[in-house]
């Protein structure tokens, strides 16, 4: 997938955040590979990815009242056309993707963190008119939304954006660091997905690209 498919962040969003409190040590970059291993796990195994999302927010403590919200990011640009490969699995050509998919990109946040982005690009003809008004006119997440169709997830294609974990070859032991601040990335992974219809009809193909501000959260103690 080529970067140019994704919208960055929205210049708006410039609400102060807490500090990143890892460090450059061997044992928080293992704990770090180690909490990044087991979300991204629970991503692939969910069919939403906003009810995972609210689950690790509350598990983490990201918020005084953890609960995943949508919001949806303006554009003055042209909306994207949706990759082929993902238009492929929809049932569409490049051609008639462009006529018949709606574009919606929302950050999807805890608090005043922004958990992932998410663009989405959906078949209103396969959806209620119930639904495609919501999606149209509030902020509500698209998995909440088209609960009531009974929809499974399948996930298309992972990337990794940044590892925790040095390129050590196979013996080598993870080096100490420095134990100055760690400074993480804005993004670490990105996820590619189809969503299909209890009957098996494909409705929606969706990039979510999720940030660091995940683990925006105090390190676990260990003595």
């Amino acid at each position: 997938m080529q970067d140019s498919f994704y919208l960055p962040a929205s210049q708006h969003d410039m609400t102060p955040l807490p500090d990143l409190l890892w460090r450059d040590t061997g044992l928080h970059r293992l704990m770090l590979s180690a909490l990044l291993s087991r979300l991204k796990n629970q991503l692939l195994l969910e069919n939403s990815a906003t009810q995972t999302l609210d689950a690790w927010c509350r598990q983490q403590k990201l918020a005084s009242a953890p609960a995943i919200r949508a919001v949806r990011v303006n554009s003055d640009t042209p909306a994207p056309p949706c990759p082929p490969e993902l238009a492929e699995h929809l049932q569409l050509t490049s051609q008639n993707a462009s006529e018949t998919l709606r574009y919606r990109h929302v950050r999807l946040i805890c608090g005043a963190l922004t958990l992932s982005h998410a663009e989405n690009w959906y078949r209103p003809d396969r959806l209620t008119k119930e639904m495609n008004t919501a999606l149209e006119t509030t902020e509500t997440p698209f998995g909440l939304i088209t609960t009531p169709l009974g929809f499974s997830r399948r996930t298309l294609a992972e990337q990794d954006l940044w590892d925790p974990l040095p390129d050590i070859t196979a013996g080598m032991t993870i080096p100490d660091g420095n134990n100055c601040q760690l400074h993480l990335p804005r993004f670490l992974f990105r996820h590619q997905a189809i969503l299909k219809r209890h009957d098996a009809a494909p409705f929606s193909a969706v990039i979510e690209t999720y940030t660091s501000d995940l683990l925006r959260f105090t390190p676990p103690h260990i003595a």
